[in-house]
């Protein structure tokens, strides 16, 4: 006669395929280890960008401030290099003028840097 009892390949087809193993708790650990240290590294990666973003801010700001000093001061040191044709010694009005002249491009830069964003 012939055995009717289930082989050991029949045992395993037919064993419960959700019911863990240790070989796939072990996997599920060794995966939520490594998620727990990609979260702690991007943690780590969005701090250190939310701080370069504020060093960019910064740097932004400082830039603009450069740019609304350099246009006045470039013209005023041309403008005070050439002691023997001054405007003002033979136009009365020329020193007024050429006061409007640096506050006005020094407003524009403000202004343009401002509406930019950088101040």
């Amino acid at each position: 006669m012939s055995s009717t009892l289930p082989t050991n390949d029949y045992a395993q087809t037919t064993a419960d395929p959700m019911a863990p193993s240790a070989e796939n708790v072990g996997l599920l650990r060794d995966i939520s280890t490594e998620l727990r240290g990609l979260n702690t590294e991007m943690e780590e990666i969005c701090e250190i960008t939310q701080d370069q973003l504020k060093v960019t801010e910064q740097t932004r700001r400082v830039t603009a401030w450069t740019a609304v000093a350099v246009v006045p001061g470039a013209l005023g040191s041309l403008y005070g290099s050439n002691f023997e044709h001054m405007p003002e010694l033979k136009f009365y009005y020329g020193w007024p003028i050429f006061l409007c002249v640096l506050a006005t491009s020094a407003l524009a830069t403000y202004f343009g840097m401002r509406r930019k964003g950088w101040l």
